[in-house]
């Protein structure tokens, strides 16, 4: 039963079904969500005059939310805990542990592309290993881990899609609470999900314009390709090859190569499915000018049901937050920034780096700032008013972040 309900009469624990304006326009990322945080309460207040109220999907506020999570098999209940939002003087050692990591497994998944263009056997135990450090890189910091995604190379794009895949995957498939082992298959599967594109023309995988349906037809054999020559190398377990072969299967049914649908997809697929999706979207291509990461989580909000299941897209979206780490985003002061750390409780209140201030001149060296341990006196200037497009502002995300890790 749904009730009209004046924001300031709101408290964590209701769940809104409705706003008081269309979804559309306002900066909540997915319909219908639960209350969880002041931060929540402050939002709406701060968009609406009142909502309507699904009693039915309430809580009382005495009773702890429980995580919203796919009903897909093969998932862990024990959620891993989170560790705080780092402070700024923290931020750059974590960067300097995790940079490491993640060269080694660009290293890796380089040499495995370039073997399998050669016709080479296959050596994937180090991808194993790769993926191990990186689990637990991205256990201890996560936020730093994901923020290198954005550091992607041109010359290198397949393997950084790879990579940044594996990142993503880890990092949500540890939100959602999978055990150590489910997240080390989940991240193998997606390092070497596109193995198979080794095998498609580079004149093919860089076609700006529309490809012939002969063209279409080859790009769609790189999930059976991939799967055969990584069984060959008779190292991996049968659900990363089952990740490899179904990645491009699809909710609806619409997908390829087996037209699986529903629950019949493996979780790993979805998942995997999901985030090559939105690292594609945010990514410079031939053919498509890269997303935001907050537009292109708009995007799989409106488009990926179908694709992926609700309620794995809106445990994504929620995984990484109204401003995803590596955003830019605009100040009260009209500074600009870069969100380089978040957790689900300050996720409105980040951590922050500052490359532009109120004036528009860049910052040496640039500022970090914790939102949410700042003074609530300097809110008012520093406050974020949203996400921004980086192109609007010539700013090159990928060349700070490079300087600032130093790679």
């Amino acid at each position: 039963m749904r009730r009209k309900v004046n924001v300031s009469e709101l408290a964590i624990g209701m769940y809104v079904a409705e706003l008081d304006k269309p979804w559309e326009s306002s900066s909540f990322l997915f319909q219908g969500f639960e209350i969880e945080s002041d931060e929540d309460l402050a939002k709406l207040r701060g968009e609406c005059q009142f909502v309507f109220i699904d009693e039915t999907q309430s809580r009382p506020a005495s009773r702890k939310p429980v995580l919203r999570r796919s009903a897909a098999p093969a998932v862990s209940t024990t959620i891993i805990s989170r560790p705080s939002s780092p402070e700024p003087t923290a931020f750059k050692q974590d960067i300097k542990q995790v940079v490491q990591t993640q060269q080694l497994a660009r290293t890796n998944i380089n040499r495995v592309l370039d073997e399998a263009r050669l016709g080479k056997t296959l050596d994937t135990q180090e991808t194993k290993g790769a993926v191990t450090q990186m689990v637990s890189a991205i256990t201890a910091n996560p936020n730093s881990m994901l923020w290198l995604t954005n550091l992607r190379l041109k010359h290198e794009r397949t393997a950084s899609h790879c990579l940044n895949s594996a990142i993503l995957c880890i990092a949500f498939g540890r939100h959602i609470g999978l055990s150590e082992d489910d997240l080390n298959i989940l991240g193998q599967g997606a390092m070497l999900h596109d193995i198979g594109k080794v095998r498609i023309p580079p004149a093919v995988l860089d076609k700006a314009g529309a490809l012939s349906e002969a063209e279409v037809q080859l790009v769609r054999k790189h999930p059976l390709d991939g799967e055969a020559v990584l069984k060959l190398t008779r190292q991996l377990p049968s659900k990363v090859l089952e990740i490899v072969r179904h990645h491009h299967e699809r909710f609806d049914g619409k997908g390829y190569p087996d037209g699986l649908a529903g629950e019949q997809i493996p979780i790993g697929s979805r998942i995997v499915g999901m985030v090559d999706t939105y690292d594609s979207l945010t990514s410079e291509t031939p053919y498509h000018a890269a997303l935001t990461p907050a537009d292109a989580l708009a995007v799989l909000r409106n488009e990926g049901a179908e694709q992926f299941g609700k309620d794995l897209v809106q445990e994504f979206i929620r995984c990484l937050g109204i401003y995803p780490i590596g955003s830019l985003v605009q100040c009260n002061n009209s500074a600009l920034a870069v969100v380089v750390s978040s957790t689900p409780a300050s996720r409105l209140k980040p951590v922050i780096m500052v490359v532009r201030d109120e004036r528009g001149k860049e910052t040496r060296p640039r500022m970090l700032l914790s939102l949410s341990t700042m003074d609530p006196s300097l809110m008012a200037r520093w406050g974020l008013k949203g996400n921004v497009d980086p192109k609007g502002h010539n700013i090159d995300l990928a060349s700070i972040i490079a300087e600032e890790t130093g790679t």
